[in-house]
């Protein structure tokens, strides 16, 4: 019976096991979220080429989306536009001028939150009797920042900011902040500011986006006023096809007329091909109404555009490495569950072996009895001698005692010395409570440890560092404890009433939180002996 009872419990933990591993999901730090696809039984980690502005960052051709390209994405990309004159007054190109612009930009993710982007732009033109109908434009670059909300929100909020000079001898359209190209033909210094949103419903993809961008433009250059930038794009991601369709407006802040000013309605299509190219066509629609006494107008009645993005994973090898490493984790969890199958059928067998035995033994009972006789008659004589013994069993028990402490492992002298030990082989994934597989060998041998001292009571602490809020690290820290106990209890189930856990936050540091070697030594696991009278017994 004693057989079952073990082979029972080897069982219960071993299903025990097998389901920990199935709900632990292997830590995915160097996979962008925005540009997996999916993570599937099969393990396969498919990378989705992001859509892409004018400058290279995400979003569509002029508006911006609020989510990171994602670290180690680099993205080159060109772009060409044209428009024709079609009505001539001061400060503009002559009636029938066909206008030309292109830009190249390079944009690179940093890291998950933080894109760089820096982009050129030339123009050029025919029938423009200008002597300086073609030459450079404007170089420019900056930096967008995006929140760290959660890969399963919806919503994602970005700041961009960005500076422009102008290296253009011609403005193209030099009447206020007007015509398709002003950016691209700036003669000053610009500085931008831009805060972004984003409506993110589906996977990269399938889904359904929403951008919104408000924008200030202010310029080093004398007599410009300050300008209004303000921009909402409707995203439809169909597998390799993207559809968007983009409301934009340019006004001087200091005299807002937005039906006057710059406003144009921008339809766009892109391309996403298997060899990380984008193709993207699409054409601005001008909705400004002409001005007032003058024969001046903010837009002609279209342009036409289309533009090359290359886009490149530095981190693909990376990516790659977790690939392999959550494919051989799902083979491991394969093998724990054919494991199991065995050793529940072992137990079947067992079980049958066990009964056969029994009957035999009810067959036996007399010629048991008699044998408890003479077990009972020898027990006698044993303990007359009993009392002789006493005294070499108290020196044997004294040398086992000695042997015993000079075979403790570190980790033991550490917790029966001081009370207390510092878990320093347990790992979890970022911002959650799910165990490292890796950690679980560890766990293991902590466990088998503590049932050789079952008279001590002892607390698995979380503690945290103290980035994010108070109430987040407490709760964090109180799952991590729950989790380490939980899987002790599982591997060593006589530890269930020895263990209890307790998150503490980030309220007891042991290092300073303003150095990332700190904050690493403050995220820590440890063990606790609640009542420490009882080590006297184990270090008499």
């Amino acid at each position: 019976m004693r057989k079952i009872k073990t082979t029972k419990r080897i069982l219960i933990a071993g299903t025990a096991i097998l389901a920990q591993a199935h709900l632990c999901h292997a830590a995915t730090a160097d996979v962008d979220p925005a540009e997996t696809d999916s993570i599937g039984a099969n393990t396969e980690i498919k990378v989705i080429a992001p859509t892409n502005t004018f400058y290279g960052l995400r979003g569509l051709s002029q508006t911006s989306s609020a989510e990171a390209l994602g670290q180690g994405r680099l993205i080159f990309s060109a772009q060409g536009s044209f428009y024709q004159q079609q009505k001539a007054f001061p400060g503009a190109p002559d009636k029938g001028a066909n206008i030309f612009s292109g830009r190249g930009s390079v944009s690179f993710g940093i890291n998950r939150q933080i894109d760089a982007y820096a982009t050129l732009a030339g123009y050029g033109s025919t029938d423009y009797t200008s002597d300086k109908a073609s030459g450079m434009g404007s170089l420019g670059g900056g930096f967008q920042g995006t929140l760290p909300f959660e890969p399963s929100t919806p919503i994602r909020m970005a700041a961009q900011v960005g500076i422009y000079q102008g290296l253009s001898d011609n403005p193209i359209d030099s009447n206020r902040a007007d015509g398709y190209d002003y950016f691209e033909t700036r003669t000053g210094l610009d500085f931008m500011a831009k805060l972004i949103q984003s409506l993110v419903l589906g996977s990269e993809n399938q889904s359904f986006k929403m951008h919104f961008n408000e924008g200030l433009m202010t310029s080093a250059e004398s007599g410009t006023d300050p300008l209004l930038l303000l921009a909402t794009g409707a995203q439809i991601n169909i597998y390799n096809t993207v559809l968007g369709l983009e409301l934009n407006s340019r006004t001087p802040i200091n005299k807002i007329d937005v039906m006057a000013d710059p406003l144009w309605l921008t339809p766009s299509a892109q391309f996403r091909t298997p060899y990380d190219l984008n193709v993207t066509l699409g054409g601005d629609i001008a909705l400004s109404q002409d001005r007032s006494g003058t024969t001046e107008r903010a837009l002609e009645p279209y342009r036409l555009f289309a533009g090359l993005a290359f886009t490149f994973d530095t981190e693909a090898a990376s990516r790659q490495r977790t690939k392999d490493r959550m494919r051989r984790e799902a083979l491991e969890k394969g093998q724990l569950k054919n494991d199991n199958a065995q050793l529940a059928q072992n137990l079947a067998k067992k079980s049958k072996e066990d009964s056969l035995a029994q009957s035999r033994q009810k067959g036996q009972s007399d010629s048991l009895a008699a044998v408890m006789a003479e077990k009972a008659r020898a027990d006698s004589l044993r303990m007359a001698s009993k009392s002789k013994q006493d005294s070499l069993t108290l020196l044997e028990s004294q040398r086992n005692l000695a042997e015993e402490k000079a075979k403790r492992t570190d980790a033991e002298k550490q917790l029966l010395s001081t009370g207390m030990l510092l878990m320093d082989a347990v790992y979890f994934e970022t911002n959650k409570a799910d165990i490292s597989i890796n950690s679980k060998p560890y766990l293991n041998l902590i466990a088998k440890m503590l049932t050789k001292y079952p008279k001590l009571r002892i607390e698995v602490a979380g503690h945290t560092d103290d980035v994010g809020s108070d109430a987040r690290n407490l709760t964090l820290s109180q799952a991590r404890a729950e989790s380490v106990a939980n899987y002790m209890v599982q591997s060593a189930p006589e530890l269930r009433t020895a263990l209890s856990s307790k998150g503490y936050g980030e309220t007891q540091p042991k290092a300073d939180n303003k150095t990332a070697d700190g904050r690493k030594l403050n995220r820590r696991t440890e063990l606790q002996v609640l009542n420490k009278e009882m080590l006297k017994e184990y270090n008499p």
